[in-house]
């Protein structure tokens, strides 16, 4: 399938993320990436936290009080290697120009956590969801003071509700699947 890339105001972008990830949805983990002391980088951990709230069937990394950063990276991921996931779908922000700010990106491939500022992580995921916060273009200080919490939230109440979205989705189809069998 092919990435997609929705402006998180469009009316069907929670719709669109649920389609594109629906097939992926069997045994997946979902690793949200980012810190909570920091708003700019806040939208994996409160997009976990937004999921952990609505009881979904799979294991969430990566919350407000429990979040998955450049500090404690490694040890996920080796935890993840350990375990027998299906997928892992990774959700975290990025920079871009000004113009795509608040583009919700769905793909299949891994995340480079860090890579906007020049960190050096592992690369993480099966299918990457990215937000564009902000502009790659202005200093971090000038980022870490000019970013919008609303931004931030109503993104990853978006990624949340695709999320969802996906694995009712993927719900149907199993129903629909084993109905199909039985006749």
């Amino acid at each position: 399938m092919n990435p997609i890339e929705v402006h998180y105001k469009n009316s069907f972008a929670a719709i669109k993320i649920g389609d594109f990830l629906s097939e992926h949805m069997k045994n997946a983990a979902i690793v949200c990436i980012g810190t909570d002391k920091c708003i700019i980088d806040s939208l994996g951990p409160l997009t976990g936290t937004l999921l952990m709230k609505e009881n979904i069937k799979a294991d969430i990394y990566g919350t407000l009080e429990k979040p998955v950063h450049a500090m404690n990276i490694n040890d996920y991921v080796k935890n993840l290697k350990r375990k027998n996931y299906g997928c892992i779908i990774a959700v975290d922000a990025c920079l871009s120009n000004k113009k795509n700010q608040g583009i919700i990106e769905v793909r299949k491939g891994s995340i480079t956590p860090g890579k906007g500022i020049g960190k050096f992580l592992p690369e993480i995921g099966d299918i990457s969801i990215i937000g564009i916060v902000d502009s790659s273009d202005r200093q971090f200080h000038d980022l870490v003071q000019d970013t919008r919490l609303s931004l931030i939230y109503d993104m990853a109440e978006i990624i949340c509700r695709g999320i969802l979205n996906a694995y009712s989705m993927s719900v149907s189809q199993s129903f629909e699947q084993a109905s199909m069998s039985s006749i």
